[in-house]
């Protein structure tokens, strides 16, 4: 906030007053105040849709936050040169000239390559960036982990990858696969190349398909359809064995894919003893823990089966921030432990977290209330100053896009 204040109080309070000085410049007489003050206003209120608009949907998709502060003040340094120029003050005039040059030449300089940073660029829905650190590939969408692989063999290095194992273990003859958010594409390429199964993924942000393909080795063969998750589920009239929902914006999950009119239309595109299985992070217990525990409650509306498990099994490990990963059918879902010998299944059994003390605060997230952002707030911030902490050198830097 203290920052916020520095950088963009003085020149919003020096934006502020050009409305009246405007008002006093078309208003010589006071008997057609009324008149300039309407024009004026009406100008601003026409400038700042006209500005929304093409904010939000021209210049934020088509360029980078740099290059467009760079640009807004080059524009206000110009017609500041311009009124100056009219007003006959040469001098001052040209001061400004020189001061927008300054700041066109100081805004090619662009920040500070970085050897780690393979990719880094602005996408409708975020900052992106792609690391290389050692041996391993990261990908950050605004500056928190949403991919994480060996740069040689594109093996996911996350451990809850481990945990979606369960889903063809427990329903063996899943032919057919929907995922609900790419990332580094780690979840559908393990459905895909390593169970066999027919996998299909729904990703809103085409820049992070295009990242997948190009940096994570994400297979050719899987499609992906751009589009926003929850209008492919109301549209589709295909059916699925596992629908697995993975969708985040940067650390936190997208709202409207969490509410019990959404796991409703995922129940109907389900074929039967169909399974969705959903990944969060957070908090296994504690009050943060509303927010998953929350998620759990509204599923249960939806499916007669419902299980959740934890990155870690003690409740009194120093635990930050974990996976979550909760699974739900109509269907009975086994218990991992008596699905076989794999090591990642009987991790699983240990660290399932039952219903009962720590739900008294989850509640039902619907459309018309929602607080999964509020429930998990605690969660959110420590991850985040984890994230700061851990690649603070590399989150300004730009690279070779």
């Amino acid at each position: 906030m203290a920052s916020a204040v520095l950088l963009f109080g003085p020149p919003l309070v020096m934006l502020s007053m050009t409305g009246p000085s405007a008002i006093r410049l078309v208003t010589s007489d006071f008997a057609v105040l009324g008149r300039g003050v309407g024009k004026v206003y009406g100008v601003s209120t026409l400038g700042s849709t006209i500005g929304a608009i093409l904010t939000g949907f021209v210049l934020i998709p088509s360029f980078s936050v740099p290059t467009l502060l760079v640009a807004c003040a080059v524009v206000l340094l110009l017609l500041g040169a311009v009124g100056l120029l009219l007003a006959r003050s040469v001098l001052g005039s040209a001061a400004a000239a020189v001061g927008a040059f300054v700041a066109a030449l100081a805004g090619t300089g662009g920040a500070p390559l970085a050897d780690e940073v393979l990719y880094a660029g602005n996408s409708f829905y975020g900052d992106l960036k792609v690391l290389e650190v050692q041996d391993a590939r990261v990908l950050l969408i605004d500056g928190i982990d949403n991919g994480f692989v060996d740069k040689t063999t594109f093996e996911s290095r996350a451990p809850y990858i481990a945990a979606f194992r369960y889903l063809p273990a427990a329903r063996p003859r899943a032919a057919r696969a929907l995922c609900i958010g790419l990332g580094g594409g780690s979840v559908p390429r393990t459905l895909f190349v390593k169970h066999h199964i027919a996998t299909e993924v729904v990703e809103i942000d085409p820049d992070i398909v295009e990242i997948a393909r190009r940096y994570f080795g994400f297979p050719a063969e899987i499609p992906v359809h751009v589009e926003d998750g929850r209008t492919f589920v109301e549209r589709t009239t295909a059916r699925y064995d596992l629908v697995v929902l993975d969708a985040f914006r940067s650390e936190t999950h997208p709202a409207h894919l969490f509410t019990r009119e959404f796991f409703a239309q995922v129940d109907e595109i389900l074929a039967p003893s169909g399974l969705v299985a959903i990944n969060m992070a957070g908090l296994p217990w504690g009050p943060s823990s509303a927010a998953w525990r929350s998620v759990r409650k509204t599923l249960q509306e939806s499916f007669l089966h419902v299980r959740a498990f934890a990155g870690t099994a003690d409740p009194a490990a120093p635990v930050r921030v974990t996976n979550l990963f909760i699974v739900a059918s109509d269907e009975p879902l086994p218990d991992p432990a008596t699905l076989g010998t794999d090591e990642a299944l009987a991790a699983l059994a240990l660290n399932e977290i039952p219903a009962g003390p720590g739900d008294e605060h989850a509640v039902v997230v619907s459309d018309d209330y929602n607080p999964i952002d509020d429930l998990a707030r605690g969660v959110l911030v420590g991850w985040r100053e984890e994230m700061i902490r851990q690649v603070q050198p590399v989150l300004l830097m730009e690279g070779a896009s």
